[in-house]
């Protein structure tokens, strides 16, 4: 498990890659931009279905692999991935090695020989690894890290660009060195119109994150964040529990909604919360509070409630637990949020 440097879903995010410049960087010009794009967008309650632009959907080959790994349950998707890898599966060698680095000194060679061998068989996430402004290429592989991988990973976009791929046009757009910031935005707003909402969570999350923002940045951060919230992206939703937790409204309604949500979608800390909240709620009772930390167990494979709880001791009931807790894990929609850019760090 590699080192937590965050209570939040954690990821390895191409922001840091395509950001932190000027064209990328928010301007109060903005809000009237994005509210031209909420008014012509209109959402107000969570929509009944789920309509985002997942990289992989149900009977794809790479699908049960990369939902193991958005649920942290990597010892599932390395069985997977393996043998797609061996076969020389380049998306497979790109999220195997997401889930090798930085899990022992011995692995990391390991990882980078599945990142070189992703990104010259066709990967522009794993080319895009190497970009010499990856803290984690520095970090494990600095002589590997030149801005000939950008280059390359530009040039994949650009070539998966064609085919429609909303995320190809994306990162295509935004990697580009004399890229504006009307073209950032634009690139935002129309990957948020195809149902990729990264773009526009990233972008709020720059704003809300901020220690003193501008209250009216701010104010459409949060709208923005809703809009992807309400068409059920979850890491919106982690968002906007961070947000609620740092203006200290941890017991808020809204906090309440946000974790009802999130437990449907599949959100790690919605689920976390969960766990947490059902191990000192004082009205469950003892078979309830290890139903709750059971069925967390087999969500994503966070047993540390385990030890807390007591199970039934008669074997009728503690069958009919486990049953409910299974049933409960079940219940979460399997739809995958993550993708090349966005990787869980367990």
């Amino acid at each position: 498990m590699k080192v937590t440097i965050s209570t939040l879903l954690l990821v390895f995010s191409f922001l840091a890659l395509t950001g932190c410049s000027k064209a990328t960087t928010p301007q109060q010009a903005d809000i009237a931009v994005f509210d031209q794009f909420l008014s012509e967008n209109p959402i107000s309650s969570i929509n009944p279905s789920i309509d985002i632009a997942s990289i992989y959907q149900p009977g794809d080959p790479l699908f049960e692999s990369v939902l193991y790994i958005q649920r942290n349950l990597w010892a599932e998707a390395k069985k997977q991935l393996e043998p797609m890898a061996k076969n020389q599966n380049p998306d497979a060698k790109f999220w195997l090695a997401s889930i090798t680095w930085g899990t022992g000194i011995k692995n990391n060679p390991i990882a980078k020989k599945l990142y070189m061998e992703s990104a010259e068989q066709g990967n522009p996430y794993a080319a895009l690894f190497f970009s010499p402004k990856n803290d984690i290429c520095r970090m494990y592989f600095p002589n590997e890290c030149s801005d000939k991988w950008t280059k390359k990973a530009q040039k994949l976009f650009a070539e998966k660009a064609k085919t429609g791929d909303v995320r190809a046009v994306y990162y295509s757009t935004t990697l580009k060195p004399d890229l504006t910031h009307k073209e950032y935005i634009d690139a935002v707003i129309q990957s948020a119109e195809k149902h990729y909402y990264y773009p526009l969570v990233e972008y709020a999350n720059t704003i809300i994150n901020e220690d003193k923002p501008n209250k009216n940045m701010e104010a459409m951060a949060v709208d923005l964040l809703n809009y992807a919230r309400f068409n059920n992206f979850v890491p919106a939703i982690d968002a906007l529990g961070d947000y609620e937790a740092k203006h200290n409204r941890l017991h808020s309604e809204e906090m309440k909604r946000l974790d009802e949500q999130g437990l449907k979608l599949g959100s790690n800390i919605s689920w976390r919360g969960y766990r947490i909240e059902s191990l000192h709620d004082d009205s469950l009772t003892e078979t309830q509070k290890y139903i709750a930390a059971k069925a967390t167990e087999l969500f994503n494979g966070d047993d540390f409630g385990i030890s807390f709880t007591h199970p039934p001791k008669e074997k009728d009931a503690l069958i009919a637990a486990n049953k409910k807790a299974q049933e409960k894990a079940d219940s979460v929609k399997k739809v995958i949020y993550i993708d090349g850019a966005h990787v869980p760090e367990g």
